[in-house]
């Protein structure tokens, strides 16, 4: 039984490596994306929000919408919606390149909302603290808030990658390819079942690599 694995394997090594490739190009895309993006606009809504410094109903209720609409549209049908927008961006609708654009989007507005609730679970005598030390706006955040809420942010961003790699493997629709691809097309449509669960292995690997190296970053900034 091991034999045909190690046979598909070989087989496959080519076709493999270029869907690893693909799911990393696009995952990392949408990591950093949603890493700067992402955080820029969780910290807007935590801001905003009720009980924030800058509170602001109308800010926070366009952010938080846009947000949930991205969240809300199951995400094949949020593909194909975004065809015409790859389009006009790129010049093409399909392709890795223009799988980044909607894969992204997701990964923004997941990382978003994961920012906002990681900034609201600090303790809120923080601020006061900050206040009596006499910090100003600036140093509130990046030296009491941030270095409250870093180990959480962490974890939230591995979630976050996590996420975007469960989401990669559809984006075969579009022809981004991918390890999820593969394992359709190539595995359960060809009833090659070998190379399915080969595919599914090296995901879960994956998964348990992000996931560890992220909780070990996160419990090393963890000075609370």
């Amino acid at each position: 039984m091991i034999e045909k694995y190690i046979k598909t394997f070989n087989s496959f090594r080519t076709p493999l490596l270029q869907s690893l490739w693909e799911t990393l190009d696009m995952m990392l895309a949408a990591m950093a994306a949603a890493l700067a993006i992402g955080m820029v606009l969780g910290f807007v809504m935590f801001m905003t929000g009720a009980g924030g410094i800058y509170r602001n109903r109308t800010i926070y209720f366009i952010t938080s919408g846009l947000i949930n609409i991205t969240r809300s549209v199951p995400f094949i049908l949020f593909i194909i919606v975004m065809i015409p927008v790859n389009r006009m961006i790129l010049g093409t609708g399909f392709g890795v390149d223009a799988s980044k654009i909607p894969l992204g989007l997701i990964g923004i507005s997941l990382f978003a909302r994961f920012t906002e609730q990681d900034l609201l679970d600090v303790n809120k005598s923080i601020y006061e603290t900050s206040y009596a030390l006499g910090a100003n706006i600036r140093q509130y955040f990046t030296h009491f808030l941030l270095r409250e809420a870093r180990s959480s942010l962490v974890l939230s961003f591995t979630s976050t990658t996590v996420s975007l790699l469960s989401y990669s493997t559809v984006m075969g629709i579009i022809g981004g390819g991918g390890l999820g691809y593969l394992a359709i097309s190539e595995g359960y449509y060809n009833f090659n079942y070998e190379l399915m669960w080969i595919i599914i292995i090296l995901m879960v690997l994956i998964v348990h690599g992000i996931q560890t190296v992220g909780n070990y970053i996160a419990e090393k900034l963890d000075k609370r």
